[in-house]
């Protein structure tokens, strides 16, 4: 029963996204300490997310159609890594520090390229920005993002697919844009190129779960906004209930018949939920 569950990718699973909420909350709790949140006004966030959000998309699917050079794919995946961990570093150390760790960081990913590297580094970039991003939201912004959001992840995922295949070119080229889980322990050392392999092939057995960086980084995001506006209940209300939706998405990608799945849906139902109660105890 237990193999047919696959409970020891669940537990893996269930251990990286805490490692990002935790960094997450760590960073961002730093920032709400040290008086570093500007929210924006609720319109005018949610605007100018999911107006930034659609932009970034369209350059993204133009990206793709027109440059066919690996080294720029894996140039815009440091960059990311290296802003995200910046976030991180910058913190707790100064600026200086800071600098040389995230450079530290983007180098490792990229001279040991393998599983364990490229999640860390993931770890590092997707906290970083979501801590930053949630100190700008206000909840009720998060709350309208999230919902919107998730209706844009069952459409581009089912609907017009575009998401499947931003996501896999973006691979196939090593811009591995979201975690990978696999079930055994000793595949974290495996190189990433084994797991996109895998992920690509039409006979992969769902050896690997792939986590994208947005259904991992909103619900950070959620939870430090929750964090800097209410309080720390509210933040692991909302981490409780992601894990739900994680558990959730688990059970739908073992026993479903679909290799990709939109997995903010159950994310954002599960951590509005999770930040709702919280407000009974």
């Amino acid at each position: 029963m237990a193999t047919e569950l696959r409970l020891k990718l669940l537990s893996t699973e269930i251990l990286t996204f805490l490692a990002v909420q935790l960094i997450a909350l760590s960073v961002g709790w730093r920032l709400v300490s040290t008086g570093q949140v500007d929210f924006q006004p609720v319109g005018q966030s949610i605007w100018s997310f999911l107006i930034a959000f659609a932009i970034a998309t369209a350059l993204i699917i133009l990206f793709i159609k027109f440059i066919k050079f690996n080294f720029a794919y894996k140039g815009f995946f440091a960059l990311i890594l290296f802003v995200g961990s910046s976030i991180v570093f910058s913190a707790f150390f100064s600026e200086g520090i800071a600098f040389v760790l995230a450079v530290a960081v983007v180098a490792v990913r990229f001279l040991i390229p393998n599983i364990l590297t490229h999640n860390i580094a993931l770890f590092l970039a997707l906290a970083g920005v979501s801590a930053q991003l949630g100190t700008f939201l206000r909840v009720p912004a998060v709350i309208v993002i999230l919902i919107a959001l998730s209706v844009y992840d069952v459409v581009a995922v089912f609907k017009t697919k575009h998401m499947v295949i931003m996501f896999k070119s973006l691979m196939d080229r090593g811009a591995v844009m979201g975690l990978v889980i696999p079930e055994k322990l000793s595949d974290f050392g495996r190189p990433t190129h084994h797991a996109v392999k895998a992920k690509m092939s039409k006979s992969d057995k769902k050896q690997f779960i792939m986590l994208g960086g947005g259904d991992i980084a909103f619900p950070a995001m959620f939870a430090i906004s929750a964090l800097a506006e209410y309080g720390m209940a509210q933040s692991i209300g909302i981490i409780a209930g992601s894990l739900f939706g994680i558990v959730a998405i688990h059970f739908l990608f073992i026993f479903g018949k679909v290799k990709a799945l939109p997995a903010l849906p159950p994310l954002a139902i599960c951590s509005i939920a999770g930040f709702l109660i919280s407000f009974l105890f």
